[in-house]
């Protein structure tokens, strides 16, 4: 790589990602080749979030790692990438448990779907609390302790009507 190519890149205020991109290589191919030149590019009050493809100020990241603004995509971004897993998680577990309310047959959306544990002395975690959001044998376990009941029949079940 050469020294003034990427003198000039950097005097033209672009950040690695923007020279990356310029000269068809990595962030790391171009970080690499600035440390060995000592060479640095002008602090950034704005980024690109790689998912939306926009360019946003730092305020509209989550700070990460003990750095403004360190997060890899935008707040927006990174709320929709939570719902989606937590939506996928939650529906995994709704289908292990047979998709539909065990007390009255319920079916049509599954977010009016709820877990009741039949034993709450057994109870290891709340499945709406978990967070790691991967279906393994420790939430098969946890869901074999519950029923699967619509939101109508779990307020009845609490309101002992059931």
């Amino acid at each position: 790589m050469n020294k003034e190519v990427l003198n000039e890149l950097l005097n033209n205020n672009m950040s690695q990602y923007d020279i990356a991109k310029k000269l068809s290589c990595s962030q790391t191919n171009v970080r690499y080749w600035l440390k060995k030149f000592n060479l640095k590019t002008k602090k950034a009050d704005d980024k690109i979030c790689p998912c939306c493809s926009k360019l946003k100020t730092l305020e509209e990241f989550y700070d990460r790692r003990g750095k403004k603004g360190g997060s890899v995509y935008c707040k927006k971004c990174s709320n929709e990438e939570s719902r989606e897993r937590a939506r996928k998680f939650k529906i995994k577990c709704v289908e292990y448990k047979g998709g539909k309310c065990e007390k009255c047959g319920y079916k049509k959306y599954f977010g009016a779907l709820q877990f009741h544990h039949l034993d709450p002395s057994k109870k290891d975690f709340g499945l709406a609390a978990v967070k790691k959001h991967s279906f393994d044998d420790k939430i098969k376990l946890e869901l074999d302790k519950c029923i699967l009941v619509c939101a109508n029949c779990h307020f009845e079940i609490h309101g002992s009507l059931v």
